[in-house]
This record gives C-alpha cells, structure tokens and sequence, in this order.
C-alpha cells in the first residue's frame, strides 16, 4: 500500500489510554477520524487480502503497540472474551473487518473468530503435551545422573529446536546429520512455573564435534542449559 509510511505519520499524534477503542465498533470510529479520506479510500479500494498483507507490518503493528494489545488494554480484554489473544491476529480482525465495513460487506465476525481458534487449537494441545513431557523428564532424572540429547541440524552448521508451530516437531533423529550429546546433569531448575523446566548439563562427548548448539560454541566438557519442552529427544 503506497501509503503505509503516510498512515504512520497521521495516526501516531495523540494517543493515550484515554483514547484507546474499547470494542470494533469503537476501532471503526477511531479509524475514521485518524485517517485521512484519502488513505480510507485507498484502503477501501485494494482486493482484502492485499490490503491485510499490505497493512500488518505497519498500520497493524501501530495498532498492536498503540491500543495495548500486548497489555491489558480494555480493547485486549474486549477480544479476549471472544476468544482471541494474540495481537497479531487481534490487529488483523480489526482491519479486515474495517476493510469490509468500509466495502458494506458482511463483518463474518464469528467466522473471522473460528479461523484463528481452529488455527492455535493444534499448537496449543501440542504445547500442553510438551509441558507434561518436560515435567515428566525433569522428574525422572536428578543431578549428577547421565543422559543423552538428540537435536535436529538445521542451517549454519548449528543445531535447532522445533516449536508446536512447526511440523517437524515429531522429527526423526538422522545419525548421519545431526547431533547427538552425552552429558551428565549438574543443575535441575525451574522459572517462573512448574512447567518451565531446565537442565544444565556437562558435555561428556558429541558425535559431530563441530556442530554448534542453537548457534553457539560448545565443546566437550562445556556446560550448557536447555528448556526442557523441546523437541530434542532426552534418555
């Protein structure tokens, strides 16, 4: 959008928590008045998806920093009820549900909604098994007991760490090409939660020497520390 830059410069004069929408109606309203005809009609004219792809990194990531959806704005707990909570797919409801309004197109709010549950239904089911199976490691190994860490190579010569957003996460281990690590545990900890579990381990031996860790150097006999809900298999 050949405005992106010019939106920017008239909509980020005067914003405080006073003046933060409250619900979409509010977000349309605000919008409205912030914007100017021209950028509106712009807007307006793209094809949705273009004008969702052509605003996300600009005017949506104002909105996301400017109308506290990284906090606890009122407009965050207003979209928190219906079921949204992160404020990417926050920002980009709010816009293409203006885009739509502007285009008198049903809003399809409930649709828009369903979409982005169904989206982080998987990740988060996924995320819910990984906490259980961190646990379940950390309980069943103590300090000063030996194991052994299998992690994926990714690029760059260096060992990555798959998310529940990442298909790979049920990876198979390739002898050939990835990284497998002896170590014995020297520390056992937890932060901030329960579920948010660590080792940190003395490296006993590497089958590939010179593979870093998550981009870093690490040789034989380097400590090292790890979250425990990861991808990489633990014995």
């Amino acid at each position: 959008m050949k405005s992106n830059i010019l939106i920017l410069l008239l909509i980020t004069a005067g914003c405080s928590l006073r003046n933060i929408p409250k619900n979409l109606d509010e977000c349309y309203a605000s919008l409205d008045k912030k914007l100017s005809r021209t950028t509106i009609e712009e807007f307006k004219t793209l094809p949705e998806t273009k004008a969702m792809n052509s605003t996300h990194l600009e005017l949506g990531m104002w909105i996301r920093n400017n109308w506290g959806l990284w906090s606890s704005s009122e407009l965050s707990k207003y979209f928190n009820k219906l079921g949204l909570n992160h404020p990417d797919d926050i920002s980009t409801v709010i816009l293409r549900s203006y885009h739509r309004k502007l285009n008198n197109k049903e809003i399809r709010l409930d649709e828009q909604i369903d979409y982005y549950k169904q989206y982080w239904k998987p990740i988060i089911e996924c995320d819910k098994r990984q906490r259980i199976k961190a646990v379940e490691t950390y309980n069943k190994f103590n300090v000063g007991d030996t194991i052994n860490v299998k992690m994926p190579l990714g690029k760059n010569n260096s060992v990555v760490d798959y998310l529940c957003t990442n298909s790979n996460i049920e990876w198979k281990f390739d002898e050939s090409k990835d990284l497998s690590i002896s170590g014995i545990i020297t520390e056992k900890y937890k932060l901030n939660s329960k579920t948010n579990v660590f080792f940190k381990v003395k490296i006993l031996s590497k089958n590939k020497p010179d593979i870093e860790i998550m981009t870093k150097k690490v040789n034989v006999g380097d400590e090292f520390d790890f979250g425990l809900s990861t991808a990489w298999k633990i014995k």
